[in-house]
């Protein structure tokens, strides 16, 4: 029903109807009378909604819970990614599964001084937390509710527990996803006129004070087109063998977010089997099965010693983005990473990969990382960043083994000194990304704890080199596809301070401080990684790095 608030009701009863000969969900609460409704007629519009965009939509949980509005409504805005397009009105609609109080924590007599989910106030220093404890409510991963309110009154005593007094306490219970198969996300088909568009940069207001009175454009179509998501993944038989338990754990990852899953051995295409080196042989592999695609399809490209860390959040974030190619910077290594990146099948990212694959007829005699040292020279090349000629001539002259790195790690930094900090290169009518550390879709386990958060950040763990790690650490049941969350999932805050503390002890890889050199103050790395969200710098963003173009020949 829509209300005034122009909301999407929400209830545990789904009924079903048919748009265009589809199922559509349909969520109504008690009490909505046709006078309430509201047309779209007069709705601003934001023009045609895509496939992997981000939305926001005001959503109304059918609850008589404390903060509710009239009619126990409680309104809030709500996150969500298109997944799929419908037809010109409705799309399937990712939103979190609501959330609801655990069961083992519903009596709301109980008082328990020694909870960390208790705030009190003692008399004197008797209370078993400490004088006048507050509630940690940061290990809640989803959120808590307050359950029961006991406020001073004029220092009468409101409990005693143990021989102490209390004057006052407050007991909380941490919030949990209603199951829905084992996901903490669930899609609804809806119609794209309740969705508003919005920036995966931008940050939204959710106080339903704000958001009643907000005035926000809806979309005003879905755009028919054929974008989707497929996942990558080059081996032979002998390395799918060994990979078993990672390649299950990608499986259920594409599974649950209806990827495509698409494993090539590395011999289907005679173009590429001159090059003898395997990795290189992997980009020309995967340029010319894009060929035989189609346009809207976006590919992560992923090693086999990857785990899929958390299966409720996707790949949209970064596959929306403008982006040909995708690269990040390797965690606490001075190198751009060359085992995963995420390019849009265009005729320009294709390039960018056979230009890739063809660096195996110029390797040096020494040590050059294969395909992770000539990647420096692709993307240095393709953005037309300055001392191109100078850094290509330092890797031509590599000579030392792989026990002396000195000469290999001096051509990377030529390469990334040029680069500058992350950022969105356009040149030559295409776009190259490349990420700051710790906030593409991919990450070295070991450096984020094999652990990952909830809300934001990787999702993927590289390096994972041990199946064992992927059935006594990161899944339950690795069949059932069932993660173990007790050991993975943290809150936003706790990964964030973890990185934020690894930032601050690697001062050779991360600009320190609040208003920290070398790059803008929004990509600090103390300022961006405690939520963990560190965006690439614009094209024309300052600090800018010296071109071989002009700032109107560049793009």
């Amino acid at each position: 029903a829509y209300q005034p608030d122009d909301l999407f009701e929400i209830r545990s009863e789904l009924s079903s109807s048919v748009v265009d000969g589809l199922d559509v969900l349909h969520h109504d609460c008690k009490g909505g009378s046709p006078e309430q409704q509201l047309s779209l007629a007069n709705r601003d519009r934001a023009g045609l909604c895509h496939n992997f965009q981000r939305v926001r939509l005001p959503w109304t949980h059918c609850e008589d819970v404390p903060h509710a509005t009239a009619g126990g409504h409680a309104n809030r805005w709500i996150e969500g990614r298109l997944s799929k397009i419908i037809n010109k009105t409705h799309a399937k609609v990712q939103v979190p599964v609501p959330a609801t109080p655990t069961t083992h924590a519903t009596d709301a007599d109980v008082f328990d001084p020694t909870s960390p989910l208790v705030s009190y106030q003692d008399e004197g220093v008797c209370g078993p937390r400490g004088d006048d404890a507050k509630a940690k409510l940061d290990t809640c991963l989803h959120g808590a509710q307050l359950l029961v309110n006991v406020p001073m009154d004029n220092y009468k005593i409101a409990a005693t527990v143990n021989g102490c007094n209390f004057f006052s306490y407050e007991v909380y219970v941490c919030l949990e996803p209603t199951p829905t198969s084992g996901s903490r996300m669930t899609r609804v088909t809806m119609p794209v006129s309740l969705l508003a568009p919005f920036d995966d940069e931008a940050n939204i207001e959710r106080k339903a004070s704000s958001l009643r009175a907000a005035r926000v454009a809806r979309c005003s179509g879905a755009l028919q087109d054929d974008r989707r998501i497929a996942i990558i993944l080059l081996g032979d038989m002998r390395f799918q063998a060994k990979y078993k338990n990672q390649i299950q754990s990608l499986h259920c990852f594409a599974d649950r977010h209806e990827y495509d899953f698409i494993i090539l051995v590395g011999n289907e295409y005679p173009k590429c089997m001159p090059l003898g080196d395997y990795f290189f042989r992997k980009h020309c592999v995967v340029a010319q099965w894009l060929a035989t695609q189609s346009e809207g399809l976006v590919a992560a490209i992923i090693d086999a010693d990857v785990v899929a860390a958390s299966l409720d959040r996707g790949l949209e974030l970064w596959a929306n983005r403008a982006s040909d190619v995708q690269l990040y910077m390797r965690c606490l290594l001075p190198e751009v990473m060359a085992g995963n990146y995420m390019v849009r099948n265009t005729r320009y990212a294709r390039g960018f990969l056979h230009r890739w694959s063809r660096y195996f007829y110029e390797k040096p005699p020494g040590f050059s990382s294969s395909d992770n040292g000539a990647i420096h020279l692709v993307v240095q090349e393709y953005v037309q960043a300055a001392n191109f000629d100078k850094c290509k001539a330092m890797y031509k002259g590599l000579t030392k083994g792989v026990t002396n790195l000195t000469e290999y790690f001096d051509f990377v930094k030529c390469v990334t000194d040029s680069l500058g900090p992350g950022r969105d290169w356009h040149s030559n009518g295409g776009i190259v990304t490349v990420w700051p550390r710790f906030s593409f879709w991919a990450a070295d386990g070991v450096y984020m704890s094999k652990k990952v958060s909830v809300s934001a950040g990787p999702m993927i763990h590289h390096g994972i080199k041990d199946g064992l790690d992927v059935t006594n650490h990161y899944y339950k049941n690795l069949n059932a596809c069932s993660l173990n969350e007790a050991n993975v999932l943290r809150p936003n805050k706790e990964i964030g301070r973890m990185l934020v503390n690894t930032a601050v002890g690697y001062k050779e890889y991360f600009p320190q401080g609040e208003h920290c050199n070398g790059t803008a103050l929004r990509q600090c790395p103390v300022r961006c990684l405690r939520n963990v969200a560190c965006w690439p710098l614009e094209d024309q963003e300052p600090p800018l790095m010296k071109r071989t173009c002009s700032r109107e020949t560049c793009g």
